[in-house]
């Protein structure tokens, strides 16, 4: 008799994914568990991100020594597969993350990384903070209309947050100084 489950753990092992989830897919037939459907879900991401679902792959094999339980893990590969989502997402829409964006910008600086992406890709960025260090740097590197136009988009959303105040003074102030208002 065929032990499905040593059979799909050998063929993942040799990153055959489609095969193992087959074997997985056998061994859950006979004996419904858990941690088969979470090997049957790790090979449909070992097709994607192959990376990734070896490196969960090893969280798997060591995960009674870790602790975790079968829930743990399938709440990590959800995690994953979200943020996998949300990456794909961006590259659709032609936007980078504002994370990958200050990486781009530690390499190059603000204003040749912003001048390169201004006019083909858009910068997502999803909290106040970076978003107001975003306007921060759009000021400081003389990009002024550009953060006048935010700073009067978020001027709503942000209201009586003194820091976006303090950029509109300081644009006020740079705009004035170079006679743009």
């Amino acid at each position: 008799m065929i032990d499905y489950k040593k059979a799909g753990l050998k063929a993942f092992n040799k990153g055959e994914f489609d095969a193992a989830a087959s074997y997985f897919s056998l061994a859950y037939d006979k004996k419904p568990d858990k941690k088969l459907l979470f090997l049957i879900m790790l090979c449909s991401l070992a097709k994607t991100r192959r990376d990734e679902a070896m490196t969960l792959f090893e969280i798997f094999k060591l995960k009674d020594k870790l602790g975790m339980s079968p829930d743990e893990l399938e709440e990590i590969l959800g995690a994953l597969e979200a943020k996998f989502n949300d990456d794909e997402s961006l590259e659709a829409q032609n936007a980078i993350s504002y994370a990958d964006f200050m990486d781009a910008v530690r390499r190059g600086g603000f204003k040749s990384t912003f001048e390169d992406i201004m006019f083909s890709t858009r910068v997502m960025i999803d909290n106040r903070d970076d978003f107001l260090e975003f306007l921060q740097n759009l000021i400081k590197n003389d990009f002024i209309e550009m953060g006048l136009n935010y700073i009067e988009t978020a001027a709503v959303m942000f209201a009586g947050d003194e820091r976006l105040s303090a950029l509109a003074r300081e644009i006020n102030e740079k705009a004035e100084s170079e006679n743009l208002r």
